[in-house]
């Protein structure tokens, strides 16, 4: 849960859209840079963390479904 907040550095007149990485929503100019997801942009905090509690749930759903198939 280490980051930070960040700010695009892009000029006035630059026409590209930047999206948070997990909801979508547009980043105009501020956005949160998270020490897990080096490669994402997320419009705030709350994102990177929504992910990576989503991720953890897979993993763990992934190794109960590997345990009961080894299990038969």
């Amino acid at each position: 849960m280490s980051g930070t907040q960040l700010t695009l550095n892009k000029p006035w007149y630059d026409t590209e859209i930047v999206n948070c990485s997990f909801c979508g929503i547009m980043i105009a100019q501020e956005y949160w840079a998270d020490d897990d997801f080096p490669d994402d942009l997320f419009c705030q905090q709350a994102c990177a963390d929504v992910k990576r509690r989503l991720e953890a749930e897979a993993l763990e759903l992934a190794t109960i479904s590997t345990k009961e198939l080894s299990d038969v």
